[in-house]
């Protein structure tokens, strides 16, 4: 973990109790409390239905924020409890307020201990659509309190990443900084610097979120700073005396040409060495080819051209392609907000409810006979559930998952990535030191000629690893560093037709052959039990 002095790290956004949380999952809770089935265990998964910003992939953010409140902060505290106590709801007939909550449901919260356990991806890998993200298993009502806080961690963390990577792909190397604070929506900014900083910005200019992760910042001085004196040259040799070693200045204030004259003049006069200059409006593709010019004969080669105002991916592009001469890109607005898509629409899905009967040991138990090669013996061990939709993407796929990756391999190092298999968590394990143990045949789910059979000895991993088990947190503590490093390694391991901004191609995802045919068998059965009991009516 780089650059962190501790304790001054922290994840402050993971600092809420846990109602953090939509109401439903307080009324369902309830619901089933009173009916006797808030303790049946149950899995559901987190994923997305479709790639953001119209690209191949995702990096997934958020995980340890997520991690980090359900070790330390996942408990009702006594205003929750409070509110809950007192929360009423209008009778329908006749108006009066009743309460919403009963006592013994209150009392149980009160009492709760996290019991749940997570598979998740690790913060900054790679995630497709269809893939779980997290996959959570536990009793139902607590399965049901930690689908909002782990959505809205998800998806607005992985947005932002999946957008600074594609920001760091399209600036071909030269550093983005992160410049849009004063424009998040998010009240300190650290959402969106945050999940930036994992997708590959070099810095952010948001104090805030260096003191809490320990990011590299970024900044020198405003308009105001040129404004506040009548001259500007005047202006840039004070700011050159005061700050010697922070000689960045920003020239545009009043005429950009002469802007950039006055640095080089400042800093001559006061012996300083040019770091530095900003453009921050205008014809930025011919600016700072004259202010590279008019740097370089100053003797100030070294001196870096930045330019900020409004920039987004197409922009960069196309000013690379007029042969700007601008070294770092200061992103504001259109990162921090993820203007081009605000929301990535991550979901929450229940996959499989097991017997109402079975404690956690006899499930995991089984799970691990069924792993080895043996069929479940109780036909009430596990029902595995699925949503259809007349939308095709909303269809889920049936039963508790689990991802297959595979590697393209040379001499012992992995290339690239090469396909994914969205699989059963319950069948016989697939991988035994690290490659394919048997055949596995991948089924898009959407075209089934398409189907790739890859053979046994293929280098093959899992993405999801175990983080918590039974309310113990077991894995291992990361910090955003180590999510950023992931992230990059990652997307290396992606071809670059997969990493394209423009019509990228399509990283192939498939569902295992056995599972692809149940699926398929339960679509039909679903639909058929639908209009029989429409006929019936």
């Amino acid at each position: 973990m780089a650059n962190i002095v501790w304790p001054h790290y922290k994840e402050d956004l993971a600092r809420h109790s846990a109602i953090w949380a939509d109401l439903y999952a307080l009324t369902m809770g309830q619901a089933f409390h009173t009916n006797g089935k808030h303790d049946v265990n149950t899995t559901f998964h987190a994923y997305i239905r479709k790639n953001p910003f119209e690209g191949s992939f995702l990096i997934t953010g958020g995980q340890n924020i997520i991690f980090e409140w359900l070790e330390n902060n996942w408990k009702f505290d006594e205003v929750d409890l409070q509110i809950m106590a007192n929360a009423t709801i209008p009778d329908p007939a006749t108006g009066e307020p009743k309460k919403m909550f009963t006592p013994e449901f209150i009392e149980m919260v009160k009492n709760s201990k996290l019991e749940l356990t997570v598979d998740a991806m690790p913060e900054g890998e790679i995630a497709f659509p269809d893939e779980p993200i997290y996959r959570i298993h536990g009793p139902l009502w607590q399965c049901l309190m930690v689908e909002a806080a782990i959505l809205n961690t998800m998806n607005s963390q992985s947005l932002f990443a999946t957008l600074a990577s594609r920001l760091v792909e399209v600036a071909d190397g030269a550093p983005i900084l992160a410049f849009g604070m004063r424009r998040a929506q998010c009240i300190g900014g650290l959402e969106s610097a945050r999940g930036a900083y994992i997708g590959g910005a070099t810095a952010t200019s948001n104090t805030l979120a260096h003191k809490y992760y320990g990011m590299p910042w970024a900044g020198t001085f405003a308009h105001a700073f040129v404004m506040t004196y009548e001259d500007e040259l005047d202006a840039f040799r004070e700011y050159a005396g005061a700050m010697p070693y922070n000689g960045i200045f920003l020239v545009d204030t009043y005429d950009t040409i002469q802007g950039v004259k006055n640095a080089v003049t400042a800093c001559k006069e006061k012996g300083v060495k040019l770091k530095g200059i900003r453009l921050d409006s205008g014809d930025l593709a011919y600016l700072s080819i004259e202010a590279r010019k008019i740097l370089d004969e100053a003797g100030f080669t070294d001196a870096k051209v930045a330019a900020s105002n409004d920039l987004d991916e197409q922009t960069i592009q196309s000013l690379k392609i007029q042969g700007a001469q601008i070294d770092v890109w200061g992103v504001g607005t259109n990162l921090e907000t993820a203007k081009a898509q605000p929301a990535l629409g991550g979901v929450y899905k229940l996959a499989a409810v097991f017997g109402a009967d079975l404690t956690q040991a006899e499930i995991e138990a089984t799970r691990a006979l069924i792993r080895q090669g043996a069929n479940p013996t109780d036909p009430k061990f596990v029902r595995n559930v699925m949503k259809l939709s007349e939308q095709e993407v909303k269809v889920t796929i049936p039963g508790e998952l689990d991802v297959l990756r595979y590697l393209k391999m040379k001499d012992g190092k992995a290339l690239r990535f090469d396909g994914d298999t969205i699989i059963s968590n319950l069948m016989r394990d697939p991988i035994a030191k690290g490659a394919l143990a048997f055949d596995v045949e991948s089924v898009p789910k959407n075209n089934e000629s398409l189907s790739k059979v890859f053979n046994t000895g293929t280098p093959v991993y899992r993405p999801l690893q175990r983080f918590f088990t039974e309310g113990a947190r077991v894995g291992l503590r990361e910090t955003i560093h180590d999510a950023r490093e992931r992230a990059a390694t990652q997307i290396k391991l992606l071809h670059p037709s997969h990493r394209r901004l423009l019509n990228p191609h399509e990283y192939k995802v498939g569902i295992e052959r056995s599972l692809f045919d149940t699926r398929r068998e339960m679509i039909k059965s679903i639909r058929q039990g639908v209009k029989r009991q429409k006929l019936k009516r």
